[in-house]
C-alpha cells in the first residue's frame, strides 16, 4: 500500500523528473516536475489524468498510484522529453508497477525492470482483482520489461512475470475485460513473460474478455512466454518468443480455462524446459475451441503443440493448421501428450508442413487421444527416425517423404514422393524465412488435398484456400513456385535408396540426377549410396555448379572402389574443355590433380595418397587454399601431402559425381560406390578434414566469436547449434580461434536440436575444456539428453574428470562411471575423451590422450533428444551447468583407435 495517505489530483498532467524535479512543485508542467515516486503514490488521480516521466531519468522503489479512468478516457502513465526511456526499477519490490483493484490506466513507453540479490515473487508491472467484478480497460503498450527476478514455487506465476494479471482465488467471479498487451520487449523475467491468471489456476469461471495480445518480443522468459488463463477469446498474435523455459516449467503460448482462443502469426522458437512441457503451444486443460494457426515454430526439442492433460482434465474441439514446423520435437515428438485430448471432443489438425532434419529423431505424434484426431493434407518431411503413435487417429490425403518408420500411419489417400519444396530445413529467424516451404513446380502436394470444412479462408502465407476447390498439401495454398537460384556449395548424402533424384541438402540448391547406368546400394554414412559400374552412362549429374574454383574450395566423399585400373573421378566439376580438379583414382592410387587453365594443354599439378584395395570404403578430400595457394589430399583424415598450385580458374559448368571431363568429352568413370559428397566453398584446416575424413558424426569447432550459433562443421549431419543463457564467446581457444565461455548458470549452455550420436551402439565425445572451478556440483562438458535422463556425461564431479553412463532413461537406473587418476586444476586446458564400446561391454575416459581406466557398463541406450554442450538432463530438466571454457567438440558413432586419439589430445 502506499506510504501515506493518498491526496486527490490537482492537474490534469503531471511531469516527474528524477535530475531536476521537487516534490515541493506542483508537477503540473515540465518547468515544475515532481520527484520522486512516493510523491506519486501519494497522489489519487483521475479519469484524463497523464502522468509523465522524464526521459533519461531512472527511479527506484515500487510505483502504486491511486485511482482509476473512466471508458474511453484512462489514466496513463508515459514519458515525456528526448532520450532513453526513463527507467524505473522495483529493486526488489513486488512488483515495480502495481496497480490494484483498478482500471482504466495506460502504461507506456517506459524501461521498467526489478532485480535484487535473490529470486523471489515478484513482477515488473502486476495488475491486482482482489473483489468479485470485473475490472477493464488495461494497456500495456510499447515498454521495455527486462531482468524481473521473479519466482515460480507452488503457485502460478499470475504475480511473478514481467506483466501478471492476478485474480483472487476467493472467489470464481472476478476478471478482466479489454486487456491490450502490444509492442513491449520483454527479456530475462522469471518466472513468465506475460501471465494472465489466478495463484491457483482453477475453477474461476471464464470472465476475462475482450484480450489481445500482439506484436511483443520475448526473449529468455524462464518458464512460459504468454499465458492466458479464465479467458473467452483471446486474440494472441504477431509476437515472437526465443530462447525461454531454462528455469522454469512451463510451455511457451498456451491457455488453460479458456474457451475459442486463436493463436496465430507468432512465431516461437528455441522453447525448452526446466521440468515439464517445453513446447511452443500448449493446448491446456479446460479449454475449448482453441485454434492454433499460422504460426512458425522452430528448434523447440519438446515439440511444437501439445495437449494436456488426462481425460477430464484436458483440451477439448481444439484445430492446429496452416503452421510450419521446423526441427521441433527432438526430445519427444512434434505433436507430443496427445492424451491431453479429452473425453468427448475431438481434434483437427490439418494442413501443417513439417520439417524434421537429420539428428531429429523425435516422433512425429506420441500418446493416445482419448478422442478422435485427424490428421488431414499435412506435409511431413522426415529425415530422422522417429516414428508416430497412431491409436484413435485417422490420416487422410498427407504426404510423407524421407524416413518411412514401420509406424508410419495407414493413410489410403498418402503420397510419398518428393513434395518438391523450395528449400526444406532452410528457414531462420522471422515468419517470412518459413518461405522455403512453398511448392515448386511439379510439386505432387499440389491440389492434392482434401477440403475441409471451416478451413479458416487463408494459408500461412496468406494465400486464399477455397471452400470448394481441393487444397494443396502442406501450409502453402499458393500457385507453384519457381525453385531457387542455385548457390556455392553443396552436401549429397545420397541416401534417397530409390528413384533418380539426390538432393543437396546444404541449401545451396545443386540438386542431382542418377544418370541410366547409376542405381543405389547400402551406403557407408547412413542407409544409402550410388552404385556405379564404369559404364559411359553410370554417373550422377548436377546441372549447377556447386562451387567456384577461382577461390578457396574443398571437395569429399566416401568412396569404395571396385576395380583399380585407369582414371576414375569421383567428383569434380565440368569446364569447356577439361575439368579444373579431379578428385580421383589413378594409376592405382588416390590423388587430387588440378589444372592450370581450360585446356588440354594445361599443367597439371597433383597430390597422390595412398594405394587402396577393392571392396574398402575410404574418405576423400581434396583442398585448394588460394591463400596458402596449395592444394592437399587426405585420406581417412590423415594428410598424404600438399603441394604449390597457384594457377585456378572458374569453371561454369555442371558439377559431377562419377566422373569428369576431358577434351569436351565424358571420362573417368568410376567403377564404385560413392557415399556422402560434399562441395564446401572454403579450404577445409586439417582438424576440419581430420573430423570430416574419420566419419566424425558432429565436430562443433565453436570458433564462431559471435552471434549465437553453434555451427556443425559437418553440414547437413544434424541441425546447427545455439547457445543460451549467458553463454558468450572467449576471445580465444585451445583449438582455432575462440571457444565458448560458460558460467555455470542456470540455463547457460549450448543445445543442437538433434539427436548427433545413437547412444545405443559404440560412441566415443570429446572435447577440450578448461574450468574455471573444479569446486563445487558437477560439471557436464558433452551430452545428449534422454526423456529423463542423459545416457552418458563427461564432466567434472567431485574435482576429477569423470565419464559417467546410466543404464536407462530414469533417475533410478543405474549409473556407472571412470575417472581420472588425479584432480583436475582451475585455468588448465584438458582434452577429454570418452568411448562406450558396445562389442567389449566398457566404457573408458581419456585426459590428454592418456587411458584413465576403464570398466564395464553394457547397458548403452538409445537416447532421443538434442545435443548439449555444458550440461545435461537429470530428472527431466537441464543440470550440471559448466563453469568453464568449453572448444573443438567431437561425436562419433564408433570407437577411435589410439591412433586417432592421440591425434585428437595432440591438438
Amino acid at each position: 500500500m502506499p506510504a501515506t495517505q493518498a491526496h486527490a489530483a490537482t492537474c490534469t498532467t503531471y511531469f516527474v523528473s528524477a535530475s531536476g524535479g521537487s516534490d515541493s512543485n506542483d508537477g503540473c508542467s515540465a518547468g515544475t516536475p515532481w520527484q520522486s515516486i512516493a510523491k506519486l503514490n501519494a497522489t489519487t488521480f483521475t479519469a484524463g489524468n497523464q502522468i509523465l516521466f522524464q526521459d533519461g531519468g531512472s527511479w527506484t522503489g515500487e510505483l502504486q498510484p491511486q485511482g482509476s479512468g473512466a471508458s474511453g478516457n484512462p489514466i496513463t502513465v508515459s514519458s515525456y522529453g528526448s532520450g532513453a526511456a526513463p527507467i524505473l526499477n522495483g529493486a526488489g519490490a513486488a512488483a515495480t508497477v502495481l496497480l490494484k483493484d483498478q482500471q482504466y490506466w495506460t502504461i507506456q513507453n517506459l524501461e521498467i525492470t526489478n532485480t535484487t540479490g535473490s529470486a523471489a515473487v515478484r513482477s515488473g508491472i502486476q495488475l491486482e482483482n482482489d473483489t468479485s467484478g470485473i475490472f477493464n480497460g488495461i494497456h500495456i503498450v510499447n515498454n521495455n520489461i527486462h531482468n524481473v527476478l521473479g519466482s515460480w514455487t507452488n503457485v502460478q506465476p499470475s504475480r511473478s512475470a514481467a506483466i501478471a494479471f492476478d485474480v483472487t482465488d476467493n472467489n470464481t467471479t472476478s476478471g478482466w475485460n479489454d486487456v491490450l498487451v502490444q509492442g513491449n520487449t520483454l527479456a530475462h523475467d522469471d518466472a513468465a513473460a506475460v501471465y494472465i491468471g489466478s495463484l491457483q489456476g482453477l475453477n474461476h469461471n471464464i470472465n476475462t474478455t475482450n484480450v489481445v495480445i500482439n506484436n511483443n518480443t520475448i526473449t529468455d522468459a524462464g518458464g512460459n512466454d504468454i499465458v492466458c488463463v479464465f479467458c473467452a477469446s483471446p486474440l494472441i498474435e504477431n509476437n515472437v518468443a526465443t530462447d525461454s523455459g531454462y528455469r522454469y516449467s512451463g510451455a511457451g503460448l498456451w491457455s488453460g480455462w479458456t474457451t475459442n482462443a486463436v493463436w496465430q502469426n507468432n512465431e516461437v522458437a528455441r522453447q525448452y524446459r526446466k521440468l515439464y512441457d517445453g513446447q511452443a503451444f500448449d493446448i491446456d486443460n479446460n479449454t475449448t475451441g482453441t485454434v492454433i494457426q499460422y504460426n512458425w515454430t522452430h528448434d523447440n526439442p519438446f515439440g511444437s503443440v501439445e495437449w494436456c492433460c488426462r481425460s477430464g482434465f484436458g483440451g477439448k474441439s481444439s484445430v492446429v493448421r496452416y503452421n510450419v514446423s521446423q526441427n521441433d520435437g527432438t526430445d519427444n515428438a512434434v505433436y507430443p501428450t496427445m492424451e491431453g485430448v479429452d473425453s468427448n471432443s475431438f481434434a483437427q489438425v490439418y494442413n501443417n508442413t513439417i520439417y524434421m532434419g537429420e539428428g531429429d529423431n523425435g516422433k512425429v505424434t506420441n500418446g493416445t487421444p482419448n478422442s478422435p484426431v485427424t490428421f488431414s493434407n499435412n506435409l511431413i518431411y522426415k529425415l530422422g527416425n522417429g516414428g508416430y503413435s497412431t491409436t484413435n487417429t485417422t490420416w487422410s490425403h498427407n504426404l510423407f517423404y524421407g524416413n518411412h518408420p514401420a509406424s508410419e500411419p495407414t493413410d489410403p489417400a498418402k503420397i510419398t514422393s518428393d513434395p518438391l519444396l523450395v528449400s526444406p530445413g532452410a528457414g531462420g529467424m522471422g515468419r517470412s524465412s518459413a518461405s522455403v516451404y512453398e511448392l515448386q513446380a511439379g510439386s505432387p502436394a499440389l491440389g492434392a488435398g482434401t477440403l475441409i470444412s471451416g478451413n479458416g479462408g487463408q494459408d500461412y502465407f496468406g494465400n486464399p484456400v477455397s471452400s470448394s476447390t481441393a487444397p494443396n498439401i502442406g501450409a502453402y495454398n499458393g500457385a507453384a513456385v519457381a525453385g531457387p537460384t542455385a548457390t556455392s556449395g553443396a552436401y549429397w548424402p545420397l541416401e534417397e535408396g530409390t528413384g533418380t533424384k539426390t538432393a543437396d541438402i546444404s541449401g545451396g540448391n545443386n540438386n542431382g540426377t542418377l544418370q541410366a547406368g547409376a542405381s543405389w546400394t547400402t551406403g557407408k554414412v547412413g542407409a544409402g549410396a550410388v552404385n556405379l559400374t564404369g559404364a559411359s552412362n553410370s554417373w550422377v549429374d548436377v546441372p549447377t555448379t556447386a562451387v567456384d574454383t577461382s577461390g578457396s574450395y574443398s571437395v569429399s566423399a566416401w568412396v569404395k572402389p571396385n576395380s583399380l585400373t585407369g582414371n576414375q573421378t569421383y567428383a569434380s566439376t565440368d569446364g569447356s574443355s577439361i575439368s579444373p580438379f579431379y578428385l580421383q583414382l589413378t594409376g592405382g592410387k588416390f590423388a587430387f590433380t588440378t589444372r592450370s587453365s581450360d585446356s588440354t594443354g594445361s599443367t597439371a599439378t597433383q597430390v597422390l595418397g595412398l594405394a587402396p584395395t577393392t571392396g574398402t570404403w575410404y574418405q576423400l578430400t581434396g583442398v585448394y587454399d588460394n591463400s596458402a595457394h596449395t592444394i592437399a589430399l587426405y585420406v581417412n583424415g590423415a594428410l598424404q601431402g600438399s603441394t604449390a598450385f597457384s594457377s585456378p580458374w572458374k569453371a561454369n559448368g555442371h558439377t559431377t559425381i562419377g566422373r569428369a571431363k576431358w577434351n569436351g568429352g565424358n571420362v573417368d568413370f568410376v567403377n564404385g560406390a560413392i557415399d556422402d559428397v560434399r562441395l564446401t566453398p572454403k579450404a577445409l584446416t586439417a582438424r576440419e578434414a581430420y573430423a570430416l575424413g574419420t566419419g566424425a558424426a558432429g565436430y562443433y569447432q565453436l570458433d564462431e566469436g559471435s552471434g549465437q550459433t553453434v555451427t556443425n562443421l559437418l553440414v547437413g549431419n544434424t541441425a546447427n547449434g545455439y547457445t543460451e543463457g549467458h553463454a558468450t564467446w572467449a576471445g580465444s581457444g585451445k583449438i582455432g580461434s575462440n571457444s565458448l565461455s560458460l558460467d555455470g548458470t542456470s540455463g547457460t549452455m549450448a543445445v543442437v536440436p538433434s539427436t548427433v550420436i545413437d547412444t545405443g551402439q559404440s560412441y566415443s565425445v570429446s572435447a577440450w575444456v578448461k574450468p574455471n572451478t573444479v569446486s563445487g556440483g558437477n560439471q557436464t562438458f558433452a551430452s545428449v539428453t534422454g526423456f529423463d535422463v542423459s545416457p552418458f556425461y563427461l564432466q567434472l564431479s567431485g574435482g576429477k574428470f569423470t565419464f559417467a553412463t546410466r543404464s536407462s532413461d530414469s533417475t533410478s537406473s543405474t549409473g556407472t562411471s571412470v575417472a581420472a587418476t588425479s584432480s583436475a586444476t582451475a585455468g588448465t586446458w584438458y582434452h577429454l575423451l570418452g568411448i562406450y564400446d558396445s562389442s567389449a561391454h566398457t566404457i573408458s575416459l581419456y585426459v590428454n590422450g592418456t587411458l584413465q581406466g576403464s570398466t564395464s557398463f553394457s547397458s548403452g541406450w538409445t537416447a532421443v533428444g538434442p545435443t548439449l554442450i555444458g550440461a545435461a538432463m537429470w530428472d527431466l530438466g537441464p543440470v550440471d551447468f559448466a563453469n568453464a571454457q568449453i572448444d573443438d567438440v567431437h561425436f562419433y558413432n564408433r570407437t577411435l583407435t589410439s591412433t586417432e586419439i592421440s591425434q585428437l589430445a595432440a591438438g
